[in-house]
């Protein structure tokens, strides 16, 4: 080695030296302050450059249905108030961008008939109607978004600090962004406002709140029903292992019926017709459409997602290293009964989603993968605190 790069290596053990020694007792400070940091900027540029996307017309005319009962006069309010909440460039490519969007913004009719997607999600529609009690639909949509980004940041903040674990806010500030957290907050939508009900029901069930961990989960699904399936495999697990079995029985059983409940009252088109036009073709109208279910047809759709999700999604990829990591780092010995439900029940509960509705975006994998991690770095963290100590 050069006396050069001697120099240079001492100068930089000896800086690096130095910021660890001032790290190491403002650790939980610090790390609390990198997470906080990332998602009130998330909040913030959500606020001041606020994404629009076409679901947020459906989304405000069913806001508006029980203000607006006729079809043709709900459609053109819907835009109105479209219009008036984004810019010219970006309405035109709402409105004219594709055959499907030319056509919804066209025919009222046809309009209506794709408001049964967006029926079901009745917790999401019932927030934004008490909001625009103080602000117009569109400006709802945006409001729930900003406070479920605030609201999933104070869960996972609350989730490290009750264990001790605030110094890995940098490695948790990390994940949300690679699990696609800012996108799920600048997109109108239930997604990420589901999310904070999944992330608080696994942090309750974690601290043996039983009661408070269902009726989080109960909330969520009435908010987004798909994750249904989530509390179906959660059960499953509890009933298997103990923790929380009737509890958690009672929820499945509540969410099951809500299901029936929902989908017989709210027009939805049904599970092979909503694949269909999520991984076939947006239909422009529904009206009639009724595509017979074919196993090759359903293949292809899964084969199609799994492509997608490699080449321009994450979450593939944050679930096989979510695997190594446990495989390599966590003992299960170690793990609790309660942890090990959670665990299982999330993983298990992404491949019976994915098998059922193959989403390929990232955001709808978001609550179970940020909670797996949450997981496996509280189960580490406590690992490491019981190896450093003496024998």
């Amino acid at each position: 080695m050069t006396r050069t790069a001697q120099l240079l290596e001492t100068v930089f053990l000896a800086f690096y030296g130095g910021v660890c020694r001032s790290y190491r007792p403002l650790r939980s400070w610090m790390g609390a302050a990198v997470l906080a940091l990332l998602v009130i900027t998330t909040a913030a540029v959500v606020h001041v450059f606020p994404v629009s996307n076409w679901d947020m017309v459906a989304y405000t005319a069913s806001t508006l249905e029980p203000e607006i009962a006729d079809p043709v006069e709900l459609h053109d309010r819907s835009y109105e108030l479209l219009k008036e909440n984004v810019s010219p460039g970006e309405f035109l490519t709402l409105t004219q961008d594709r055959e499907y969007r030319i056509r919804q913004y066209e025919d009222p009719r046809a309009f209506s008939t794709m408001l049964g997607f967006y029926r079901l999600k009745v917790l999401y529609i019932e927030t934004a109607r008490v909001l625009t009690r103080f602000v117009d639909p569109v400006k709802a949509l945006r409001l729930i978004s900003i406070g479920s980004a605030l609201a999933v940041g104070a869960v996972l903040m609350l989730w490290l600090a009750r264990n001790g674990a605030l110094m890995y806010g940098p490695v948790v500030a990390g994940l949300l962004v690679l699990s696609s957290f800012g996108e799920s907050a600048a997109l109108l939508s239930p997604d990420l406002y589901a999310s904070v009900f999944i992330l608080l029901a696994a942090f309750l069930y974690l601290e043996r709140q039983d009661i408070g961990a269902a009726l989080s989960l109960i909330v969520a699904f009435f908010i987004r029903p798909d994750h249904l399936a989530f509390i179906g495999v959660f059960f499953v697990f509890a009933a298997i292992y103990g923790p929380g079995r009737w509890v958690m029985t009672a929820c499945f059983a509540i969410c099951l019926t809500g299901y029936v409940w929902l989908t017989s009252g709210s027009d939805h088109p049904g599970w092979w017709i909503h694949l269909w036009f999520t991984h076939v073709e947006y239909v422009p109208t529904l009206e009639g459409f009724h595509p017979p279910f074919s196993v090759p047809i359903y293949l292809k759709m899964l084969v199609r997602s799994t492509v997608r999700s490699i080449m321009h999604q994450n979450w593939l990829a944050l679930l096989f290293a979510q695997v190594l990591f446990f495989a390599k780092v966590i003992d299960p010995n170690q793990l609790g009964e309660r942890t090990k439900v959670l665990l299982y029940g999330m993983f298990a509960s992404i491949c019976a989603k994915y098998l059922v509705f193959p989403h390929f975006e990232t955001r709808f994998y978001f609550p179970y993968l940020m909670a797996m991690a949450m997981i496996m770095l509280i189960a580490w963290h406590r690992q490491e605190v019981k190896a450093a100590k003496p024998a």
